[in-house]
């Protein structure tokens, strides 16, 4: 299940790397295989989604999320790709709950990442997305294992332990809505019947 999800955001794991993924990454000079520093990956990624290239915007944020894990940095690819998930103009519900799942299952948050991603979580189940709890792309160590150029942002997640993760919704809107489809379409042939037996 971890390689589809790699694939959905072309994070760049190939064979005899992918145990890498899940790790701390080597703080070496070559940023993880990045090529650049975080932060310009990071302004790369954002720019791309700006200009509506999300296939390339997404790799680049996976890329800044596996070398930055738990870091401010980190969080920021995390959380942007929750939000780019859910844009109706290209939305991947499924990846949005997921992911939102996966960085509220783990201890390194702010307090405001983490209402962004309860939000997400919720919205993206209630909407029609589907949650798959195996999805593990986000890094689990502490933030000081990272290189120092994922540390600079000015809030920088502390271990809030175990978050409380709520309860999807008992009913999703699309089942809200096909019920709601149905009942219409009870109404209209109930009315239908009315007019035939008021016809002279």
């Amino acid at each position: 299940m971890r390689t589809r999800w790699m694939a959905r955001i072309a994070l760049p794991c190939v064979i005899g790397l992918v145990a890498s993924c899940a790790s701390a990454p080597d703080p070496a000079p070559e940023w993880g295989g990045l090529g650049h520093p975080p932060p310009v990956t990071y302004a790369e990624a954002m720019e791309a989604l700006e200009a509506g290239d999300e296939t390339e915007g997404r790799a680049m944020l996976a890329q800044v999320l596996e070398v930055c894990g738990t870091t401010s940095l980190g969080e920021q690819a995390a959380v942007a790709l929750i939000v780019d998930a859910l844009d109706p103009r290209h939305p991947d519900l499924d990846l949005a709950a997921s992911l939102s799942h996966a960085y509220l299952s783990q201890p390194y948050r702010t307090p405001l990442a983490e209402q962004v991603a309860t939000s997400a979580y919720l919205v993206s189940l209630d909407v029609g997305g589907s949650l798959d709890e195996s999805l593990s792309i986000l890094p689990s160590a502490e933030p000081g294992e990272f290189p120092a150029e994922c540390r600079s942002g000015a809030l920088s997640p502390t271990n809030r332990g175990v978050a409380v993760i709520p309860a999807p919704p008992s009913q999703s809107l699309s089942n809200r809505l096909a019920d709601l489809e149905k009942s219409v379409a009870a109404l209209q042939a109930e009315l239908e019947r009315v007019r035939e037996t008021l016809r002279p």
